[in-house]
């Protein structure tokens, strides 16, 4: 069965209180802790605070989430592992460098190496965000990268393309079907390119997210899906989006 659940940043003003609320209110019920704001790496006392949070309200940490960029000059991962761990979160998202140049590829392959060895030791993984302006900027490179790992390494999803046609669609899909041997869990969230820039829609109603859905499932890869970022940043929206999301997933094809 499909799960749903929400990326903590998605409310960066919001406290982790009240983050957990809006979770319990909704129905979501897995949670990816953010690094720059509510739980943020060396604060263990805050870690613990969130982790009973969390725990008490029947909800799930899923993820913790990091901007540790691998083969970067801050390789002071330790603080970041240790946030994690105290959080009671199984994985750490990170980064695949700071740049889409294969000539990072060594650096950061030997970094990405290093902080896995460091996270099994306490018996956490490591996953890779699935973004632009890095090494996982395509599936395509993605996969290189993941390849590499010999099972060690795994990923995020999420898509990539903001103008939204079949074409997009499927790119989208091919990219995903790519990642899919080593992914963890989709980040989900509706953006579109306008003439002003990136506009944050709506869930309802939305062409693309029932068709990832669907590739998902026909995979066998019925992971958590955390919603990221809701039209406005507006949490008195998150109850609509949220069932939107679970109707798509109630309704994919079994």
């Amino acid at each position: 069965m499909f799960s749903s659940g929400l990326v903590s940043v998605t409310f960066r003003s919001l406290s982790p209180r009240e983050i957990v609320e809006l979770c319990v209110s909704t129905g979501l019920t897995h949670l990816e802790w953010g690094g720059d704001k509510h739980v943020p790496p060396g604060d263990t006392a805050r870690a613990r605070e969130v982790a009973a949070l969390t725990r008490d309200s029947g909800l799930t940490t899923l993820c913790y989430g990091s901007y540790y960029r691998c083969g970067g000059d801050d390789r002071n991962f330790e603080p970041i592992l240790e946030a994690a761990v105290e959080l009671g979160a199984p994985r750490i998202r990170v980064w695949a460098g700071g740049g889409e140049d294969g000539a990072i590829f060594p650096r950061v392959l030997e970094d990405l190496e290093r902080i896995s060895d460091l996270a099994k030791a306490q018996s956490c993984e490591v996953v890779l965000e699935f973004h632009g302006g890095t090494l996982t900027h395509t599936g395509q490179n993605a996969r290189r990268l993941l390849d590499t790992g010999h099972g060690q390494f795994h990923s995020l999803w999420q898509p990539l393309r903001r103008t939204i046609g079949d074409e997009q669609i499927e790119e989208n899909l091919n990219e995903l079907r790519l990642v899919a041997p080593f992914l963890k869990h989709v980040h989900v969230y509706e953006w579109h390119e306008t003439d002003g820039g990136t506009q944050r829609n709506s869930l309802q109603g939305s062409k693309q997210w029932p068709r990832y859905i669907a590739e998902l499932r026909a995979l066998n890869l019925e992971v958590p899906l955390l919603l990221e970022f809701v039209p406005g940043d507006d949490s008195s929206v998150l109850a609509r989006e949220a069932g939107a999301l679970k109707a798509m997933l109630e309704d994919s094809p079994r």
